[in-house]
C-alpha cells in the first residue's frame, strides 16, 4: 500500500501521532526559544545575549498568536523606557514570514498605543499598569511585560529575565478578554514555565 493512503488529507482521519505534530513542532520551537542557549563561543551572560533571547521569546509569542483582523505587517509597540527595548524596536521577521514593524513609545502619552497591535512594556507601578490595562480595555491588542512577577494586571504575558533564559507567565483572563487567539500550547507552556520568585 502506498504511503498517501496511510496518511490521508483529511486531518480528522490521521494517526493520532500524526495530528500531534504541529503541536510537538510549536512546543519544540517555543522552548528552544525560550532556554536560549548562546551560540559557541559566546559568553554565557551578556546584556546582549539577554536581549536576543527576549527578542527570541517575544517574537515566539507573536507568531503564535491570532488577531480578529489579520494584517500582513504586525505592528509592535515597544515602551520606550524597557529594558530589552532596543532590539525589540528594530522590528524583524517571524519564522512564519510574517514582517514585525516596531516603533518605540512613551506610554505616558495620551494615545500612545493607538495603532499596535501588540506592546511591549517595561516593569511598572500597579498604578501604571491599571491606567495601561484601562486604555487597552476591549481592543485586540497583545500585552508582554517586562518584570511583572504577579501577571495579574492587563498583562497577557509576563516575562521574567534571569541569566540567558527567559521564562513567562501567562494571564488567561487578559488572554480570553483580548479577543486575541493564542495556540494552547502556548499558554500550557505558559502556566507550567512559572518564573522562580
Amino acid at each position: 500500500m502506498p504511503h498517501s493512503a496511510i496518511v490521508p488529507d483529511d486531518a480528522g482521519s490521521r494517526p493520532r501521532y500524526l495530528r500531534r505534530l504541529p503541536l510537538l513542532r510549536l512546543l519544540s520551537a517555543l522552548c528552544a526559544a525560550l532556554l536560549c542557549v548562546p551560540p559557541p563561543g559566546a559568553a554565557a551572560d551578556t546584556p546582549q545575549s539577554r536581549s536576543e533571547a527576549v527578542v527570541r521569546t517575544v517574537y515566539s509569542l507573536l507568531g503564535y498568536a491570532r488577531w480578529p483582523v489579520e494584517r500582513e505587517v504586525l505592528r509592535l509597540c515597544v515602551d520606550g523606557t524597557a529594558r530589552y527595548a532596543g532590539k525589540l524596536a528594530d522590528g524583524g521577521t517571524l519564522a512564519t514570514g510574517r514582517v514585525v514593524q516596531a516603533r518605540r513609545i512613551d506610554v505616558t502619552g495620551a494615545g500612545a498605543m493607538t495603532g499596535c497591535d501588540s506592546v511591549y512594556l517595561a516593569a511598572m507601578t500597579d498604578a501604571s499598569r491599571r491606567r495601561v490595562a484601562a486604555e487597552l480595555s476591549g481592543r485586540p491588542v497583545l500585552v508582554i511585560t517586562e518584570e511583572d512577577f504577579e501577571c495579574e494586571t492587563g498583562s497577557m504575558f509576563c516575562l521574567n529575565v534571569a541569566d540567558n533564559r527567559v521564562t513567562f507567565r501567562v494571564n488567561l483572563d487578559s488572554v480570553a478578554r483580548s479577543g486575541i487567539h493564542i495556540h494552547p500550547g502556548v499558554l500550557q507552556l505558559g502556566r507550567r514555565r512559572t518564573p522562580a520568585l
